[in-house]
């Protein structure tokens, strides 16, 4: 054998072998999701937990077995005990903590809010599921509560799709009367190319095929069916508010405006400027996003929910 023959070969091999190493590290990558516990929020000096928000919360800490994993979740005291219940649903690398800098906007909008460490996030067991089944730990730590109340589902970003998901499949279930969607997607590889993007990294040759890896590990097989929002929402019998900045880097708003046309009674609500995670951070957007959240609950508070009374616009 020629030597350069002998040298190629040696160089094709180590070439599939850095494919498959990057394949394999950005699907572990996107599974093990950054943690925000509580020491996450002692490092940053923010709130912890909702006793102590500058209105603090009176709050009992939850856990529930869900598909062998430890679930965390907080259930809290909100103002008005004849508002709905509100089950708050976070994004991807966030946690219960995620949800605190949005609870003061919502407190007075409801009966109680309950948060979740989804799998692999927070202080819950696990790995992220990546949006893939995650609904049925909803179901799970819902029917873990001893009473029923209306409710609303109100998730940002991966916790979106988890939301439009758990309303379609379990509105009977748990009396589900109408869903947020803050920042959603339409397909699991979106925000994984843009936020691996907006790190410097490389997504061309290794991305799609890790995304194929997580849906087989994950039971939605490689092309992840059954996981597209836009057809879930087409599914949905429940009012649907979408807020959205239509500055997002992560997820396009066009995804958003994709949902709201599949679904049979959705309003957008697009925030000029707001990118994906300042929303809540910049006080123009966030006093937008309050405003439009506040109407949408109050408009599908209890004593209205008996019929859709949100109409399209």
């Amino acid at each position: 054998m020629p030597a350069w023959l002998g040298l190629l070969q040696l160089l094709s091999i180590g070439a599939l072998g850095a494919w498959i190493i990057a394949v394999l590290y950005t699907a572990w990558s996107l599974l093990h999701s950054p943690r925000r516990t509580y020491a996450w929020a002692i490092h940053r000096g923010v709130a912890g937990d909702p006793s102590e928000l500058d209105e603090p919360l009176a709050f009992e800490t939850l856990t529930v077995q869900s598909s062998g994993r430890t679930l965390h979740a907080w259930k809290i005291q909100a103002h008005n005990p004849d508002a709905p219940r509100l089950v708050l649903v976070h994004g991807w690398g966030s946690s219960s903590i995620g949800a605190l800098k949005r609870i003061p906007h919502l407190a007075h909008h409801a009966s109680e809010i309950i948060t979740i460490d989804l799998p692999g996030h927070g202080e819950s067991t696990g790995t992220s599921q990546m949006g893939a089944t995650e609904h049925t730990d909803l179901d799970a730590l819902l029917s873990s509560l001893d009473d029923s109340k209306p409710t609303i589902v109100y998730g940002w970003s991966m916790g979106a799709g988890i939301a439009l998901r758990f309303a379609r499949d379990y509105k009977d279930q748990h009396d589900i009367r109408a869903v947020i969607a803050e920042s959603p997607y339409i397909c699991a590889e979106t925000p994984a190319r843009n936020v691996i993007n907006l790190r410097g990294l490389p997504t061309r040759l290794n991305l799609k095929p890790a995304i194929m890896l997580m849906g087989m590990l994950k039971g939605v097989g490689p092309k992840w069916n059954g996981f597209a929002r836009d057809q879930i929402a087409s599914g949905l019998q429940v009012p649907l508010m979408l807020i959205h900045g239509n500055e997002d880097p992560v997820c396009p708003i066009y995804d958003a405006q994709q949902i709201q046309s599949n679904a049979s009674d959705a309003v957008l609500i697009e925030i000029p400027g707001a990118g994906h995670n300042n929303i809540w951070t910049v006080s123009e957007f966030s006093q937008i996003a309050a405003d439009e959240i506040q109407s949408f609950i109050d408009s599908n508070a209890t004593n209205s929910m008996q019929s859709p009374s949100h109409a399209p616009r």
